[in-house]
């Protein structure tokens, strides 16, 4: 089986590296990161991506806007909307354009394993290093 393609799109260099470790720990991926949305974007459109990690607040491009420009290139991508700004106004909004599920920051890394694990679960591609 393929490793899954995931990239983590924050502009935090931190919070993508938090990630990246947590879950590259955890499960057999293909990790890439994004500092912005516009770089999120790009990078969808050249390379194989099926799970996005995407923080809402963000340089250049929002969330919001990632979520919709990306649905319209890769339909079957999934998203998982992480952010410290997400009202459910902007759930809601991110939901209907197609995001997966949303976490809330600060990051609890167990949420967003489980919330991780059982995306990749419903794509058939989880790859448990534990």
């Amino acid at each position: 089986m393929n490793k899954p393609h995931i990239l983590v799109v924050d502009d935090e260099k931190d919070a993508r590296s938090t990630l990246i470790n947590f879950l590259g720990a955890r499960y057999e991926c293909e990790f890439n990161e994004a500092a912005d949305g516009d770089e999120a974007v790009n990078f969808v459109k050249t390379n194989p991506c099926d799970v996005m990690l995407l923080d809402i607040k963000m340089p250049k491009k929002s969330g919001i806007t990632v979520v919709k420009e990306t649905k319209a290139i890769k339909p079957n991508i999934d998203i998982l909307i992480i952010s410290a700004w997400v009202s459910d106004d902007v759930a809601e909004e991110a939901m209907k354009l197609g995001a997966t599920d949303y976490a809330v920051k600060p990051l609890d890394l167990k949420v967003i394993s489980l919330k991780f694990a059982t995306i990749l679960d419903k794509r058939g591609q989880k790859i448990s290093k534990i």
